[in-house]
């Protein structure tokens, strides 16, 4: 039986993307030479717990999974902007974790994998803008809203993808595509970004978060 690409499916293709990205993010956190210092390990441990509970702290939530928080990410992307990319993916992956335990929506392995490990998994964009920022001296300010931008993203194209597929049923009775659905549906994205951007505009907030860079 000879192989066609044709006969692969969306959801095989998705799965397949997802694999690698998994394989990626290994490779990546097996070939960093960062080490992870007593105080890396702390914020990383704080960092999360804080993220958690904020989590619990719903303004709005939605009916297949999704809610807007009180900032809740906002933590986790600090560490990941502070400490750098790979620190921050595994971060990430490990809260996306938490969150599938937290309150699981979940109908599949892949779409579980892109609603929670990968799409948390894109705080380790705000890694990437951290260590340019350090890099090249850029606007704080500036820096901290594409990092969040990015994060955002991120995170908003791994649920769509997940909704297209998973959740196209419930496109059926509102009149239009699965893939406008998943994006309308999976906006509330960027509202709890928003309120991320909102707190860290501040900058006596920023001056707290930039602790977690001061090496002891």
């Amino acid at each position: 039986m000879s192989f066609k690409f044709e006969d692969v499916t969306l959801t095989g293709w998705i799965l397949l993307a997802v694999l690698i990205a998994f394989g990626v993010a290994l490779l990546a956190i097996a070939r960093n030479k960062q080490k992870w210092t007593p105080q890396m390990l702390a914020n990383a441990a704080i960092c999360m717990a804080l993220s958690f509970v904020l989590s619990y702290i719903r303004l709005f939530k939605l009916p297949q999974g999704g809610s807007v928080t009180p900032a809740s990410l906002l933590p986790i992307l600090a560490f990941a902007y502070y400490h750098g990319t790979v620190p921050g993916l595994v971060v990430g992956i490990a809260y996306g974790f938490l969150q599938m335990i937290q309150d699981p929506w979940i109908v599949g392995a892949v779409q579980a994998a892109l609603d929670y490990p990968l799409a948390f998994g894109c705080i380790a964009f705000a890694g990437v803008v951290g260590q340019m920022q350090r890099k090249h001296g850029w606007n704080e300010l500036a820096s901290w809203l594409a990092a969040v931008l990015a994060v955002g993203l991120g995170r908003f194209i791994c649920h769509v993808l997940s909704g297209v597929v998973f959740f196209a049923d419930y496109a059926s009775g509102s009149g239009m595509s699965p893939l406008v659905y998943s994006l309308s549906y999976n906006s509330f994205v960027f509202v709890d970004l928003a309120i991320c951007l909102v707190v860290v505009a501040f900058p006596q907030v920023r001056k707290a978060l930039a602790r977690m860079s001061v090496k002891k």
